[in-house]
């Protein structure tokens, strides 16, 4: 009897992390989809990593877990905000990943912000005008990289949008990514990796 009920447990994980694996790999070829007709007219980098490189210690949770520095170069006119998203595609497991885990969620960053420096913090960002949503653990701060398992890629997006944008709640990542279709003027991105 016990057998047959860790059997049955056993298959309904098995079928749960597998529609979750399907969901976010859509979930992401649609986000690769909508980026694909968009200018890629952003130079975005760190003093903190190189492109495809390892973030340091610092930024992790094996540090004090800042966020990391990001600049961003947009020749693009008519620029009203920027918003920028840090997100974990290789959630849970790098290999069959389950989620596009949201670690860090700011928008309405007026077109004179250019830059953050490293370990910016919320009071910081509201200070620039910026306003932060809330990310995969519902916290409106950066959260450090801290895969349990394998080596993850961290992709920090920033976006150029032609209007600020206005919600009634805290906005999570997908929230974000609704309310910019139609007013994304062009994007970059950087992404870094990290093990524990």
């Amino acid at each position: 009897m016990v057998w047959r009920i860790l059997t049955g447990v056993l298959i309904v994980l098995t079928l749960l992390l597998l529609v979750l694996h399907v969901r976010a790999r859509g979930n992401r070829r649609e986000e690769e989809l909508t980026l694909s007709t968009l200018p890629k007219a952003i130079t975005l980098s760190s003093q903190s990593f190189p492109p495809g490189g390892d973030l340091p210690l610092a930024c992790s949770c094996k540090g004090s877990g800042h966020s990391p520095s990001l600049t961003w170069k947009s020749r693009i006119p008519g620029v009203k905000s920027y918003a920028l998203l840090t997100t974990d595609y290789d959630a849970v497991l790098a290999r069959f990943p389950i989620a596009n885990f949201s670690h860090w969620v700011l928008y309405n960053l007026p077109p004179s912000v250019r830059s953050l420096p490293e370990g910016v913090t919320s009071e910081q960002l509201l200070l620039l005008g910026g306003r932060i949503g809330d990310n995969g653990m519902g916290e409106q701060t950066f959260i450090p990289p801290c895969p349990p398992f394998d080596r993850h890629r961290y992709t920090f997006r920033v976006y150029a949008l032609d209007t600020r944008l206005s919600f009634t709640r805290l906005p999570t990542r997908q929230d974000l990514l609704d309310a910019m279709h139609g007013h994304v003027l062009g994007y970059g991105e950087l992404t870094g990796s990290f093990q524990r």
